[in-house]
């Protein structure tokens, strides 16, 4: 399987990475639209991700921790964007070294 040579592990981990990142972007914003929603309860990705969603008291909207959050994930999406850049950038280089 050429893929299996091409793509190495990095690649699956690093499209995991993404998926994630961008799943854990969806739960901080819809935390962000909703802080000033009565009775909404801030939600915890790595909660919601453990499947451990359970709501106990009162689990308010803290702006200033979303806001961290949002710029946490922010960064570590573009890292990983610009490694898969990077490594496509190299098999491309490769890929056209055998053309002249």
């Amino acid at each position: 399987m050429v893929e299996g040579i091409v793509f190495d592990q990095s690649f699956d981990d690093l499209e995991k990475a993404l998926r994630l990142s961008a799943k854990r972007q969806a739960v901080i914003s819809q935390n962000i639209a909703n802080a000033n929603t009565p009775g909404y309860k801030a939600m915890d990705f790595d909660e919601a991700l453990d499947r451990a969603v359970e709501r106990q008291g009162e689990k308010k909207v803290v702006m200033e921790k979303e806001m961290v959050a949002l710029a946490d994930n922010s960064v570590r999406y573009s890292a990983y964007l610009k490694m898969i850049s990077n490594k496509l950038g190299i098999l491309k280089t490769i890929a056209s070294q055998g053309r002249r």
